[in-house]
């Protein structure tokens, strides 16, 4: 008592006081801080939960659809072109059950604390490990989507499999996206970030793709004579499908500046008149596309196809060209709004270099002075 009095009384005694006490709290702070980055939740377990639930669905919806529509043999056995008899549901389980089970452990481990202390799978490797993990899930639903997805594929026997496909990749991607800007990694915002147009240019060749491959796999399942109007609309997608990738292809190459030419510099860049000329054109394919091909009869009629294969008559197969040739449309539209913010962007860049060089020009001068 007589020691806390005498603190009081001499100022300098309570100074220290204050200091130790500050000290303290500053310790205690750098403790808890310490530990918190210590035992910090995985940035990732909305997108790992998101993975797992659309797996799940997927793996109990393909074994649905098995016990429903058994072995389909019939249209193999007439020697009818069929993807079906190849829709073998043990690989097709394989996609979902991989990363639900992956994707559960994942969570797992993140949320007991006790085997978090012990293994904390983001900082094993440096993480790397974790990167590895996804690149595999995004190479192996790229291929899952193949699989289910393809003309007559069994994604077209129940839509919960069809777009459970589509939702697991994509989330899948998003996931990896994540990762990488966490590492920071190019991710696809950078990658997207040199002009308005870019992100939908990306677009537009990525659903390019899925057109020109769909139709070309479609085509050879066509059977009937009564459904040659979706025969020859197969043959107008695989055509506005290629024509779609090469445009796209080469403004994706044009942003990125891989296609160096002095003298067609200048208007074969984005932002610039050949740009918006191109996807004028583009606009106006990519709407009598979607007319030609969703019309009634067509191949992009329906997303589940019509007829059956097993009779061999008046058969089209279900197929990813509907989404795609819609996806195609509000991309190159979404080009067009956007390329005056690409023109502007270019044209700031533009200044921007110039005035970097006279700059340059003027040290230089002022060097030789």
């Amino acid at each position: 008592n007589l020691h806390l009095f005498s603190s009081f009384v001499h100022p300098h005694r309570t100074f220290r006081w204050l200091h130790f006490y500050r000290l303290l709290s500053t310790c205690n702070m750098s403790t808890s801080a310490a530990k918190d980055e210590k035992t910090e939740h995985n940035k990732k377990l909305k997108a790992y939960a998101f993975i797992a639930i659309t797996s799940l669905i997927n793996v109990a919806s393909i074994a649905e659809a098995k016990e429903v529509l058994g072995s389909v043999t019939g249209a193999e056995d007439e020697g009818q072109p069929t993807q079906n008899s190849g829709n073998s549901t043990g690989i097709n389980l394989f996609w979902g059950l991989f990363t639900l089970f992956l994707s559960m452990i994942i969570i797992f481990i993140d949320v007991v604390d006790i085997i978090k202390n012990k293994f904390d799978f983001k900082t094993i490797m440096d993480g790397k490990l974790e990167g590895y993990t996804l690149l595999g899930f995004v190479l192996c639903w790229a291929i899952g989507v193949i699989f289910l997805t393809r003309a007559g594929g069994l994604g077209y026997e129940s839509l919960n499999v069809y777009f459970s496909t589509w939702a697991t990749f994509f989330g899948c991607c998003h996931a990896l996206n994540l990762w990488l800007g966490e590492k920071d990694f190019v991710t696809m915002q950078k990658l997207c970030s040199l002009s308005s147009t870019l992100p939908y240019w990306w677009i537009l060749w990525f659903a390019s793709i899925v057109t020109f491959g769909s139709a070309a796999d479609a085509r050879r399942l066509i059977v009937g004579d009564d459904v040659v109007t979706a025969l020859d609309s197969c043959d107008v997608a695989i055509g506005i499908g290629l024509a779609s990738f090469l445009s796209s292809f080469f403004f994706i190459l044009s942003h990125y500046e891989f296609l160096q030419c002095n003298v067609c510099m200048t208007w074969m860049t984005y932002g610039g008149m050949f740009e918006l000329a191109v996807i004028v054109v583009v606009d106006i394919w990519q709407v009598v596309a979607v007319h030609t091909l969703t019309s009634a009869g067509k191949i992009a009629s329906t997303i589940s196809g019509q007829g059956d294969v097993a009779t061999g008559v008046d058969y089209v197969p279900g197929s990813n060209i509907y989404f795609a040739v819609w996806c195609s449309v509000i991309a190159s539209m979404s080009i067009t709004v956007k390329w005056k913010d690409a023109r502007a962007m270019k044209f700031a860049q533009t200044q921007h270099e110039v005035n970097e060089e006279e700059g340059l020009d003027v040290t230089d001068d002022n060097e030789e002075n």
